[in-house]
């Protein structure tokens, strides 16, 4: 049997995710300020929209409630642009400088769809659209910066493998207003 420190648990998270273009000129403007540290792994950028608890078994009814929940959402696309360097005490992020209703409206839909299908947001979480580059510990700093855009015209389910880097998408949802989703 596996010790608590090594054992895999597994944590779902509705997410955005860049182009892989984008991925791409995000990491490597990360790979400028890291000043060593290890960067999210390109294909891992992402914006968390809701994230549930950890899991110590991989959750099949939690997935299945929360792609039911997904399939739900009927929302707008948007244009993201995170123009904002945020550096805290232990970790470097880019962020949007002003709010972007369509996101926010999003993000409400997600959370009201995972209540109704009885799962809770993780304890002590709280929404702040961020797309984390790094891990450090430094000192806080906010800065503009040229920032990376992309139009969002669809959001996801991933499932993290705490611990072992590696993230499975469950599911992808477009948004158009029509709820519809694919597998992958």
């Amino acid at each position: 049997m596996e010790s608590r420190s090594t054992q895999t648990l597994f944590r779902l998270f509705f997410a955005l995710k860049p182009s892989p273009l984008i991925a791409r000129q995000t990491d490597h403007f990360a790979e400028t300020i890291a000043q060593g540290a290890r960067r999210i792994a390109v294909d891992h950028q992402h914006v968390t929209l809701a994230i549930s608890s950890d899991y110590v078994d991989y959750p099949y009814a939690v997935i299945k409630a929360l792609m039911r929940a997904g399939t739900g959402v009927m929302a707008e696309p948007f244009d993201l642009r995170l123009d904002q360097l945020s550096i805290g005490n232990r970790s470097a992020a880019l962020r949007p400088s002003h709010a972007v209703p369509l996101l926010n409206a999003l993000q409400r839909q997600i959370v009201a769809g995972m209540k109704g299908a009885g799962v809770m947001l993780r304890p002590g979480w709280s929404f702040s659209p961020h797309q984390t580059l790094f891990y450090l510990n430094g000192r806080s700093e906010v800065r503009p910066v040229d920032g990376f855009s992309w139009h969002v015209d669809q959001f996801m389910l991933v499932c993290s493998h705490v611990g072992r880097t590696h993230h499975e998408t469950l599911a992808t949802w477009g948004l158009n207003g029509s709820g519809q989703y694919s597998l992958f």
